[in-house]
């Protein structure tokens, strides 16, 4: 059996034989293979976005005597409100004037 180039240590057995199945099936012209590599490749596609990754809001030191106040989404050092990135792409979001 050939050995697959660039699979080594990323990802295991699954990441193998999902390489193998795309390129039998893309350049072997083997259906099945590409069925193989193709549902191996939305499985891992599917797990890495489930994934919980922690999300940082602010990052600032803390002074003896300082308090954190959370609430709504807006985290306040001491009453002063910090920026706060939000949605996806970290855009900060002006605020609507409450009517």
């Amino acid at each position: 059996m050939a050995r697959i180039r660039g699979t080594k240590g990323k990802g295991g057995p699954l990441a193998t034989l999902q390489s193998i199945g795309i390129s039998r099936g893309l350049f072997g012209g083997s259906k099945g293979w590409l069925y193989v590599g193709g549902g191996l490749w939305t499985v891992r596609t599917i797990r890495r976005m489930a994934e919980r990754k922690p999300e940082i809001l602010i990052r600032e030191e803390i002074k003896p005597g300082q308090r954190i106040t959370i609430a709504n989404n807006v985290a306040t050092i001491d009453g002063g409100e910090l920026p706060v990135k939000r949605g996806r792409r970290g855009k900060l979001k002006p605020r609507k004037p409450a009517d």
